[in-house]
Parts: C-alpha cells; sequence; structure tokens
C-alpha cells in the first residue's frame, strides 16, 4: 500500500491511497487541475481514481467532489444530494470497493455526518482521521495497531490563543466539535501505535496556529514521556506531496 497526501489543511483537502493497482481518493477540496497535475506528478491517471470517499461537506473537503461521477462517490448521511442510498456510509458498517474494505468511523466535529475511514487492502491497513475534536473510546478499539496513520495534529494551544481570531473561533476550533491539538493527538497515537506501526503522517495542521516543527516536537516530547521510541513520523502539507507506505520502497 502507498498513500499520498496530495493537500492537508485550511485552503484544500486530497489524498490518493493506491494497493495492487486500485486507487482510492479521500476528498477533493483542490481544483481538478491541482488533483491532475499531483496525480501525473506521481505517476498516475484520473482513469487510477477507481473509488472516492467523502469524509464531511465543509469546502475545504468538498469543493470539487462534483467532478466525479455519483456511482464512485461514497459519503455520510446528506453530505452529498441526491446521493443513492447504497453510496450513504454508516458509522461502523464496513463497506467493501474492489479489494478495499473501508470501515467508516464517526467523528465529533461541526459538519454533516462527519468521518473518519479505516481502509484495509491487501495486505496492510490505514486509517485516516482529520477534523474531530477528540477520538472516542470506541473508535480507539478500531484504530489499534495498523499499518499506517494519517492523523490529525491541528494547532498547538498556546499558538492557537496569541492568534487574533475571535475568541468564538478559538473555542470553536480547541472544542469537542473542532480539531484536534498536537499533544492530544500525540497522545492519542502514543496508545495505539503497535508493533505493525510503519509510519505516522500528520495532517491538517494550523497555519497560523502550529508549524511542522512544534507539531513533530510535541510529539517527541509525549512519546519520550512515555517510552515509545518511534521517529518515523512526517507532516504533510498545504502545498507539496506528502508520500508513504510502499511507494519509499
Amino acid at each position: 500500500m502507498e498513500y499520498h497526501v496530495l493537500a492537508s489543511g485550511s485552503k484544500g483537502n486530497s489524498i490518493f491511497i493506491y494497493d495492487k493497482d486500485e486507487g482510492l481518493l479521500i476528498d477533493c477540496g483542490i481544483s481538478r487541475k491541482q488533483l491532475l497535475y499531483k496525480l501525473d506528478s506521481l505517476g498516475f491517471k484520473e482513469r487510477d481514481i477507481r473509488h472516492v470517499l467523502l469524509t464531511h461537506d465543509h469546502y475545504d473537503h468538498n469543493k470539487n467532489i462534483g467532478i466525479f461521477d455519483q456511482k464512485i462517490v461514497y459519503s455520510g448521511k446528506n453530505c452529498i444530494p441526491h446521493l443513492d442510498e447504497t453510496h450513504v456510509l454508516k458509522p461502523y458498517q464496513d463497506i467493501d470497493l474492489d479489494h478495499f474494505r473501508i470501515t467508516p468511523l464517526p467523528l465529533s466535529h461541526d459538519a454533516t455526518s462527519p468521518l473518519g475511514f479505516v481502509i484495509k487492502g491487501y495486505q496492510e491497513t490505514i486509517l485516516y482521521m482529520t477534523d474531530t475534536g477528540y477520538v472516542s473510546q470506541k473508535n480507539m478499539k478500531y484504530i489499534d495497531n495498523l499499518d499506517y496513520y494519517i492523523f490529525e495534529s491541528n494547532h498547538d494551544v498556546e499558538m492557537l490563543m496569541a492568534t487574533k481570531r475571535p475568541l468564538f473561533l478559538k473555542n470553536r476550533i480547541y472544542g469537542d466539535e473542532g480539531h484536534l491539538n498536537n499533544e492530544y493527538s500525540a497522545n492519542i497515537m502514543a496508545q495505539v501505535i503497535g508493533n505493525k506501526t510503519k509510519e505516522i503522517c500528520l495532517a491538517h495542521l494550523s497555519q497560523e496556529a502550529n508549524t511542522k516543527e512544534k507539531a513533530l516536537e510535541t510529539y517527541h516530547q509525549v512519546f519520550n514521556q512515555r517510552g515509545i521510541n518511534f521517529k518515523n513520523i512526517k507532516v504533510t502539507s498545504q502545498v507539496d506531496i506528502v508520500s508513504g507506505g510502499h511507494h519509499e520502497d
């Protein structure tokens, strides 16, 4: 399995997962031109997208979901108007798309039916989870000891509070229906990674209230405090493609 985070952040999100000649796109919050350019730079074409998953209906995730035939698109309830009922994803109910097995996980975010995904390929499994204020105990059971994690580390709390954003927005981001901060994110990963885990990829970083260096520093501090020796942590970008998995073999 290989994954390519084409864009991650408040200005647009899109992730491409490829396993055994079959491609799966999560979200399309970037333009079609950007999508195809980035896929082409990786050696892929639009036809390599066999299925599309939408996490929720916020603009930075669904901006151009309409470029795809709804026959290949799947999302939570009421995220896409007139979507066929068989393509509406239900929390914790597995769905098989080609050889992929998808487990939708309900999230806590101020959006319509927000979902994260555990995606099982032929031999490996990846989690994609961003845009949630916390991780439920039930979800923790589904994300234990996976091969790869693309996981939200949105903000540093002190940096968030120091921004010029209005208080209601700061509270929204920090709250139970907002986004995960670095420390919370690191503590969740510290609890779930295991002997199978190969990579963690930190996603949806705030451009105002976080930095790559700050997120990594927090992760290393938390892991060191817990006696965890895990160094293979990457950070996604709003602009640059960040790849992982067997793409690097």
